[in-house]
């Protein structure tokens, strides 16, 4: 099976951006709540905060 990228939209950006700025490894139960908010599943948005370090780390 192929897998296709998920495209996030702005109101998804906007909530784990905010949590990023916050803390870059936010906890189980703070994913979990993301998930919940976004209606993105656990896994999407650990895997975006992983890819959001990557890009913060490449600007420093």
């Amino acid at each position: 099976g192929k897998r296709y990228r998920a495209t996030f939209d702005k109101a998804q950006i906007f909530q784990m951006e905010r949590v990023f700025l916050l803390n870059h490894y936010p906890d189980v139960a703070a994913r979990s709540e993301l998930s919940r908010r976004t209606g993105l599943s656990e896994s999407q948005v650990q895997i975006w905060f992983q890819n959001r370090r990557a890009k913060w780390r490449k600007q420093q």
